[in-house]
C-alpha cells in the first residue's frame, strides 16, 4: 500500500492525477471532432447539437478546477452559444464553426500549459477522524469528484461521492451533515425539463443543509439551486478554499453559540415566562428586575438583544436606553420594547429614543421567537462586516484584542479557566518569493479555515496580522490547548500546495499560555507571554508547540 503520509507520494499522486486529465482532454478534443463533423453535415441536427452543448458544459466545469482556466472560459463561451442555437427554431439556426472553436481551446490549452500557473491544494490525510462532517457530493464527473474529494478531506471533511442523482435514494441507514450537488448530475429528461421539481423530489428527505455546484454562472441557475433548497450556488471552476469555509460555516451552525437575551422586567412572573418561552428555544436568557444593577448585569451577560419594558418603577426603558446608548460598547445592542399599552404616539416616540423594535403584550411566543432570532441575526453579520478579515473569516486584529480583553474581564468576576496561543506560519517569506504573494493568500486562508473548521464556536479566533494568529480558548487549560494546536500542526503540514506545478508544503509553529499559570497576569501579560513561547519554538527549531514558563 503506498504511503500517504509521504508528501513525495502526494506529489506522485497530483501528478498522476494531472496526467489522467490530460489524457481525458486528448478524448474530449476527439469527441468535439467527431461532433464538429456530424454538424459540418447537418448543421441543425438536435442531438449533435446536444452532445456538443453536453461536451462543452463538462470541460467548462472541470478545466478551470484542475487549473485550465483559458480553457474553461473558453469552453463556457462556446457552450453559451450553442444553448442558444438550441433555443433558435430549425428555419432560424446559423452553421456554428466547432472546427474553428476546437482550435480556439487547443489554442487555449495551450496557454494554460505554458503559463503552469496552477494553485492547488492537496492533503495526505489518509484516515478519517470520529466527528469529522460527513458531506455526500453528487458529481457525474469522477475525476473532478476524485479531486474535489481529496481536496476538502484536508479541511476534515469526510466525503462520499456519489455518481448522480438516484444514488440519493439508495442508502436509507445514514445521512450526511451537508450535500454538496451538481445540478446537472443526472442523464434523466425529467431534470432538463423541470430542475426545481426533480430534486425538489430527490431532496425532498433530506433535512441538511444543501449546496449547488455548476458551470453556468446565471441568474436562472442560482435561482433554480435556491427554489430546490439550495442554500447556495457555487460556479466551476470552484475556488476550494472559499468552498471549504463557507461549508465548515455552514455546518457549524448547528454548533451556534446561542443567542444571549436579556429581559429588563419587573414582572417577575412575565420575564419568567418570557425567558422559559426562548429558553426553549435555545437561547441563553438573563433576566434584570433592578434598573440599578443594568451596567453589571451588561458586562456579565454581554447580551445581543434586550428586551426592555417600557415601565420600570422609577424609571422609563426609554431612559434605560438611552444610558446604554451613552456606553460605547452597547451603543449597537438591539433593543425591543415591551409594552401593555398600545399608542401609537407613545411606541414611535420609544423607537425614536434608542429602541429598534416594539412587542405590545400579551407576547405571542413565535413572534417572540422568530423576532429575537432575527434581529440577533443580523447584530451578527454586521459585526461579522466590521469586525472579521475578509481573507481569513477571522477576527481582526483589534477585534481579537478586545476578545481577549472581555474573556480577562468575565474572569476576574466568574473564575474560569482560558487559553491564549499566539500561532505563525514558518517561513512564510519564502512562500511569498517563491510562489508570489497570491499562492501566499491561499496559504493564510488555508489556516483560517483549518481553524474554522476545528474549534469551537465558543473560541475567539483571530487574524494578528500577516500570517500570525491568536486564539482564546474559552474553558481550556493550557495542556488541552497544546492537545488541540498540536493536532492543528500536524493537519496543516499535512496540507500539499501547489504553485507553478511545483508542490509544497507549510508548518506552523505557537506558542500557548493559560489564566491559571499566570494568576496575576492581564490580558496584555497573557497575550505577551503567548508570544514569547512562540518566540521559543521558533528558536527551537518551529515546527511545534510550545508552552509559556515563569
Amino acid at each position: 500500500m503506498a504511503d500517504s503520509t509521504n508528501p513525495q507520494t502526494f506529489a506522485a499522486r497530483l501528478e498522476k492525477l494531472a496526467a489522467a486529465y490530460s489524457k481525458r482532454l486528448a478524448d474530449d478534443f476527439s469527441h468535439l471532432t467527431m461532433l464538429a463533423g456530424q454538424l459540418e453535415e447537418d448543421p441543425s441536427c438536435t442531438q449533435s447539437l446536444q452532445q456538443l452543448h453536453a461536451a462543452l458544459h463538462s470541460l467548462a466545469g472541470s478545466a478551470g478546477t484542475f487549473g485550465f482556466v483559458q480553457l474553461g472560459r473558453q469552453a463556457r463561451e462556446q457552450e453559451l452559444q450553442v444553448a442558444q442555437n438550441l433555443e433558435q427554431s430549425c428555419n432560424d439556426k446559423q452553421p456554428l464553426p466547432v472546427f474553428e472553436w476546437i482550435t480556439a481551446l487547443q489554442k487555449a490549452l495551450k496557454t494554460d500549459e505554458s503559463k503552469k500557473s496552477a494553485i492547488r491544494i492537496e492533503t495526505s490525510r489518509a484516515e478519517s477522524v470520529g466527528g469529522e462532517p460527513v458531506i455526500w457530493l453528487v458529481e457525474r464527473d469522477t475525476m473532478l469528484a476524485e479531486y474535489m474529494v481529496q481536496q476538502l478531506h484536508s479541511f476534515g471533511f469526510h466525503i462520499r461521492h456519489l455518481l448522480n442523482a438516484k444514488a440519493l435514494a439508495h442508502d436509507k441507514n445514514s445521512s450526511p451533515d451537508l450535500l454538496l450537488i451538481d445540478h446537472r448530475a443526472s442523464h434523466l429528461e425529467a431534470l432538463r425539463a423541470d430542475p426545481v421539481t426533480f430534486w425538489q423530489q430527490h431532496l425532498k428527505d433530506f433535512t441538511c443543509p444543501v449546496l449547488f455546484i455548476g458551470s453556468e454562472e446565471s441568474f436562472t441557475a442560482r435561482l433554480n439551486a435556491l427554489r430546490s433548497g439550495g442554500q447556495s450556488y457555487f460556479v466551476k471552476p470552484l475556488d476550494m478554499i472559499n468552498l471549504a469555509s463557507y461549508m465548515a460555516q455552514l455546518i457549524k451552525t448547528k454548533d451556534t453559540v446561542p443567542e444571549r437575551v436579556m429581559i429588563v422586567e419587573d414582572d417577575e412572573e412575565l420575564a419568567q415566562h418570557l425567558q422559559g418561552v426562548l429558553v426553549e428555544a435555545g437561547m441563553h436568557v438573563t433576566v434584570l428586575d433592578r434598573a440599578d444593577a443594568l451596567f453589571e448585569a451588561m458586562h456579565d451577560a454581554n447580551p445581543e438583544l434586550i428586551l426592555m419594558d417600557l415601565w420600570l418603577p422609577d424609571v422609563t426603558g426609554t431612559e434605560m436606553a438611552a444610558l446604554l446608548r451613552q456606553v460605547e460598547q452597547w451603543a449597537q445592542v438591539p433593543i425591543v420594547y415591551l409594552s401593555s399599552h398600545f399608542n401609537s404616539e407613545l411606541r414611535d416616540q420609544a423607537l425614536l429614543k434608542g429602541g429598534d423594535a416594539f412587542l405590545e403584550k400579551p407576547i405571542d411566543p413565535d413572534l417572540l421567537i422568530n423576532l429575537c432570532r432575527s434581529r440577533v441575526k443580523q447584530r451578527r453579520k454586521l459585526e461579522d462586516t466590521q469586525n472579521r478579515d475578509s481573507l481569513t473569516g477571522l477576527l481582526k486584529h483589534a477585534s481579537i484584542k478586545e476578545a481577549l480583553d472581555y474573556q480577562w474581564q468575565l474572569t476576574q468576576r466568574k473564575p474560569q479557566p482560558f487559553s491564549v496561543v499566539m500561532l505563525d506560519i514558518d517561513h512564510f517569506k519564502a512562500v511569498n518569493d517563491t510562489h508570489g504573494h497570491a499562492m501566499g493568500d491561499v496559504v493564510i486562508a488555508a489556516v483560517g479555515t483549518l481553524l474554522r473548521q476545528r474549534f469551537r464556536s465558543t473560541d475567539r479566533l483571530g487574524r494578528y496580522g500577516g500570517e500570525e494568529f491568536t486564539l482564546v480558548l474559552v474553558d481550556c487549560t493550557a495542556d488541552h490547548a497544546e492537545r488541540m494546536v498540536n493536532n492543528l500542526r500536524e493537519d496543516f503540514a499535512a496540507i500539499q500546495f501547489t504553485g507553478g506545478g511545483n508542490p509544497f508544503a507549510c508548518t506552523l509553529s505557537a506558542g500557548v499560555v493559560d489564566n491559571q499559570h499566570f494568576p496575576d497576569d492581564t490580558a496584555e501579560s497573557l497575550l505577551n507571554r503567548a508570544d514569547q513561547a512562540l518566540y521559543q519554538a521558533k528558536n527551537s527549531g518551529r515546527n511545534r508547540v510550545c508552552l509559556a514558563i515563569d
